[in-house]
């Protein structure tokens, strides 16, 4: 089968490495101990060790302390802000350990990214995976800055706080509130461990957006290799038909990619749904229907948007994604078949047959993730949130 590499005359001598797009999120995860270093260094040989003290340290035990304070509501208020705070928190913990199942899948993905980067023949096709990887790295930058905004936001509403409080609602098993000397070492704790799981809350977020913008960068790139077959410089029958059989391969190995991305995400994202529309009414409630100061309600509002940024985010990705099978299938239209040999035609029938299924990815077996699932959600976050309010009514009635 012939490759990109035999044609020199079509190459360029731009470099692309599409996984520089995930560098960031790797290290991320290796500090929270997801992703071991070779067993033959130091670290690597106690990294079992480091990961375990880690995530007790700080994931554990402030998912007890959320979980906790939510059982122990005494009210509706109560309720609404604990739930916003622990269920979220409570999906991230699956995610990590969606992370650490599926890792070296993910990983292997990368190695597939890397072999459709040699496969890229022009520079118009490499242009369109850098696209991609800035799309990436903008959206990286950009939620980085957001979640330093809640960051910035939670530590001042520590710091004007009339009493003594958290960033966010906690059950903290000693008294804490009793004496300066207690509270400033527990606030102090509590902020680290709050900042420690932002990070963890970046990567988690854009991890599977920037896994879908390069495999969408990819499916574009290879779109513009069919639909320009056959409208170049001519070239014998069984080189162009060599050339669709190299991109039939391709093709089906971004079909494979995705399906594995989809086994990765599929019922962390159905679950992130179900979160993110109960947040989105437990939050709404609580700023709604409730007497709370302008420092507490820029805390939780914040924190509305940023859930709603990471479900939207997912859902659009996933967009983009469909749009670029769909333009796929346009493009073996597009190419030359006309002017082809039969074996040619026969070979675009095939990969038209294969292109037909739509590259939709779904969540939870029967939940397809695109925008109209966005709304969807947020449909159902207003169904419960009018529920909750006629409970209120019924309550002061």
């Amino acid at each position: 089968m012939a490759r990109a590499q035999e044609f020199p005359q079509q190459r360029d001598n731009m470099e692309v490495n599409s996984t520089r797009a995930l560098v960031y999120h790797w290290r991320i995860f290796r500090v929270i101990g997801l992703h071991p270093p070779p067993r033959n260094t130091m670290w690597g040989r106690h990294y079992s060790a480091y990961s375990v003290v880690w995530n007790t340290v700080f994931h554990f035990c402030i998912w007890v302390s959320f979980s906790v304070n939510f059982l122990l509501s005494n009210s509706l208020e109560t309720f609404c802000e604990s739930l916003c705070v622990a269920m979220p928190h409570t999906l991230y913990m699956l995610k990590m350990c969606n992370v650490y199942r599926m890792h070296d899948e993910l990983l292997h993905s990368h190695r597939v990214f890397r072999h459709l980067d040699s496969r890229l023949s022009c520079s118009m096709e490499a242009q369109i995976v850098e696209e991609g990887v800035a799309l990436a790295e903008f959206i990286f930058r950009f939620i980085v800055r957001g979640i330093l905004a809640v960051l910035v936001v939670g530590i001042l509403y520590i710091g004007l706080a009339s009493e003594p409080t958290l960033m966010y609602p906690s059950w903290i098993p000693w008294n804490w509130t009793g004496s300066f000397s207690a509270y400033l070492p527990t606030v102090t704790l509590h902020t680290c461990a709050i900042i420690e799981t932002s990070a963890v809350v970046l990567t988690l977020i854009t991890y599977p957006g920037t896994y879908l913008l390069l495999l969408s960068a990819h499916t574009k790139a290879l779109a513009w290799r069919v639909a320009s077959l056959g409208h170049n410089e001519p070239l014998p029958a069984h080189r162009v038909q060599a050339l669709l059989a190299g991109y039939i391969q391709d093709h089906q190995i971004l079909l494979h990619l995705f399906k594995s991305l989809e086994r990765s995400l599929s019922m962390t994202c159905f679950l992130q749904f179900f979160c993110t529309a109960c947040a989105q009414c437990a939050i709404s409630y609580f700023l709604l229907f409730e007497q709370i100061g302008v420092m507490r309600f820029a805390n939780m509002l914040i924190l509305l948007v940023a859930f709603t940024t990471e479900t939207l985010l997912l859902c659009y990705t996933a967009e983009i994604l469909c749009q670029e099978g769909e333009s796929l299938l346009a493009a073996v239209y597009s190419c030359n078949w006309l002017d082809q040999s039969i074996h040619f035609r026969r070979l675009v029938l095939l990969m038209l047959v294969r292109c037909q299924k739509p590259m939709v990815l779904v969540s939870g077996v029967i939940v397809p993730i695109s925008m109209k699932t966005f709304l969807v959600v947020v449909k159902g976050a207003y169904s419960m949130l009018t529920l909750l309010n006629e409970m209120r009514k019924t309550s002061l009635e």
